[in-house]
């Protein structure tokens, strides 16, 4: 149900890693795993032909034909697609580096690619309206919460199928929690999270029910947007032989999309493509929603070769990710003839934070002055100014751009002297004939700085002059996304430009508590340890007020800022792309906190504007309508209604 993909997957995926791919991020190494002594596991998949409806043995009272939902929770969810949306075409995107794995569980599946077509092929039992706030079906038609917040009972939707035909019931909602616990899929805070749940209890093939082990706001919500995997196939499988049989392949989902393997080819292209038996097609609230046919994404290495396959009509849209580019290279003729559009999306969707992150786990960065002293060479007012045209914003917060953002955080600004000055505190104060600091043992401050896109050597490069400077000597070494993802995971790193997406609502527990520090592959990664984070994480996961939650992140917020794991970057409260003027959209353009996954979910292929477009390209005399560059249908929307950030209806 593509109904609100985008907020569920901010509120809801909160161990997302972006900034490998253009699009999305590859993540982790090339996914290979000890396959010594594992059995041959059968991945065909097997079609089955059943009736719509409910089983005839299942009662109405536990979940079957003639289920009134009295005594249960559910919500209406208008629809926020289109309805003048047409289907079928192939949306053409390009993509920086193939996924590693293909999984959507476990290790090198927590990419922000693999949760976007994750979303598409997999489907939990609830979902989140994007622009009322409301917990809406998603397979689950009904829900219920106990009194203490501990028991959550879901109602599966009889008509719901997989893509092979099959029946979702409560045994897959089973099969998917234990692999998930599994340590065989090498995902840690995975194991942790979902064992914080007693095994699902099958009621009925329709009703399921879980008890949580403590008590956590988010627990409910975490729960019920799990996607669910088909029992058929993971059932009596091993964690570690799951990552193995499903390295490169997709298990068949009840979404509205499913992988074309006749398409699809590993390293050079992925294509997925519409189900033709997709179980909720006919919801009347999804509609305008899933509508193209084909979604192929090219794999191109290069930035600068994405944006003129672009220009060349190869792929349909691009997201300009580069300021100098969007102000000098965006206003050539196909845009100002209207072939291609161009548009400035503003939205909720919560901002990630950027910045280079420091390995406190060992020196030099073991030392705060050290952490502060290079936070005062990252010159981000030159950086905003010189190559960003002053399109972006100096990150001054973990939780930047909205509620969560502590309005009493200091500001760190670039400051030479001062970081002199902290380094001489730390013993660099003296420096050799080539003019690079060193201790008191005759040893040279030399830090080493991974790099992916070639493009973001030019920002590397101020910031490596600026270190030069003061004494410190800086290696740039390119590299590609899974490597960085490997050695970053392992802590084989001092510093490291990370970037993270943002959430709906913050997690703080998955990324700054100790428990998190010292073990590898979690998203601590420069080792925060802090006894108060430890506190009010403990205190935010009980916590059922919103207003006081908020009071919890801000204070967390101050507290990162006074320990500096990161020397802070920037943020666009916007979304910039190009796009050939064949399309229809919704009037917002972008969900509410949506980004280029809306296409995906809301867009179609007009076929009258197609052909205008074409006839434009081959006759040059054809002026087509340039479209308003700033769209602000959402800062519109929250000055009349509000904007809120607070779930309802659990």
């Amino acid at each position: 149900m593509h109904r609100s993909v985008s907020l569920f997957l901010r509120i809801l995926l909160a161990f997302t890693v972006v900034g490998f791919m253009v699009i999305g991020c590859g993540g982790g190494d090339k996914g290979t795993t000890d396959t010594t002594d594992e059995k041959k596991i059968n991945t065909e998949v097997t079609f089955e032909e059943l009736p719509p409806g409910a089983l005839p043995e299942v009662t109405a009272e536990m979940g079957g034909e003639g289920f009134t939902g009295e005594g249960w929770m559910t919500n209406d969810s208008p629809p926020v697609g289109s309805p003048d949306a047409v289907k079928g075409g192939t949306l053409r995107m390009s993509l920086y580096e193939y996924p590693s794995t293909l999984r959507t569980v476990g290790k090198d599946a927590n990419s922000t690619f693999m949760n976007t077509i994750g979303s598409l092929v997999y489907e939990g039992l609830i979902s989140t309206h994007s622009q009322t706030m409301q917990v809406v079906p998603g397979m689950a038609t009904h829900w219920q919460i106990s009194e203490d917040k501990l028991t959550f009972r879901f109602r599966i939707n009889p008509n719901a199928r997989f893509a092979d035909g099959s029946r979702v019931t409560s045994a897959d909602v089973i099969a998917t929690w234990k692999l998930r616990i599994d340590s065989g899929i090498l995902a840690p805070y995975s194991n942790i999270l979902w064992k914080k749940y007693e095994e699902p209890v099958a009621e009925s093939p329709y009703i399921v029910s879980t008890k949580c082990k403590e008590l956590n706001w988010k627990f409910f919500l975490y729960f019920g947007a799990m996607n669910i995997l088909p029992a058929k196939y993971i059932g009596d499988i091993t964690g570690k032989e799951y990552l193995k049989a499903y390295q490169f392949k997709m298990i068949p989902g009840s979404g509205p999309y499913e992988l074309d393997e006749s398409k699809t080819m590993k390293g050079r292209s992925l294509t997925m493509k519409r189900r033709w038996n997709y179980w909720d097609e006919d919801n009347p609230n999804g509609v305008g929603g899933s509508n193209f046919e084909f979604l192929k994404f090219n794999i191109i290495t290069d930035e600068r070769l994405i944006f003129e396959k672009f220009k060349k009509g190869e792929t349909d849209f691009y997201q300009v990710g580069r300021a100098q580019w969007w102000i000098d290279e965006t206003d050539f003729d196909d845009v100002k003839r209207g072939i291609i559009q161009k548009r400035k999306i503003y939205n909720d969707d919560p901002q990630g934070v950027q910045g280079l992150v420091f390995n406190m786990r060992k020196p030099p960065f073991d030392d705060k002055r050290m952490r502060q002293a290079v936070t005062y060479l990252l010159n981000r007012e030159k950086l905003i100014e010189k190559l960003f045209f002053n399109e972006y914003m100096q990150t001054d917060s973990y939780y930047p751009g909205g509620a969560y953002e502590n309005p009493k955080n200091p500001k760190y600004r670039f400051d030479p002297d001062k970081a002199v000055k902290l380094l001489a505190e730390c013993g660099w104060k003296d420096r050799n004939q080539e003019g690079w600091l060193v201790n008191e043992n005759g040893e040279t401050l030399t830090l080493d700085l991974m790099f992916g896109s070639k493009g973001f050597e030019r920002i590397l490069t101020v910031f490596q002059e600026d270190l030069k400077r003061v004494g410190i000597k800086l290696s740039l070494k390119q590299s590609t996304g899974p490597t960085m993802f490997k050695m970053v995971n392992e802590r084989k790193f001092a510093i490291h430009w990370q970037s993270w997406g943002g959430l709906f609502f913050p997690n703080p527990e998955n990324v700054w508590s100790s428990w998190t520090a010292d073990p590898d592959n979690t998203n601590n990664l420069g080792g925060v340890k802090s006894d108060r984070i430890d506190e009010l994480c403990k205190a935010y996961n009980v916590e059922f007020d919103f207003g006081k939650r908020v009071e919890m992140i801000q204070e967390i917020d101050g507290i990162l800022m006074d320990i500096q794991p990161y020397a802070l970057g920037w943020y666009a409260p916007f979304h910039r792309i190009l796009y050939w003027n064949k399309f229809g959209h919704p009037d917002f353009y972008y969900a509410r906190t949506g980004d280029w996954s809306s296409i995906i979910a809301y867009w179609w292929i007009d076929p009258e504007k197609e052909k205008a477009m074409n006839e434009a390209i081959e006759d040059d005399s054809i002026q087509l309508k340039v479209g308003k560059t700033e769209m602000m249908y959402w800062p519109d929307y929250n000055k009349k209604h509000g904007r809120s950030y607070e779930i309802k209806g659990m």
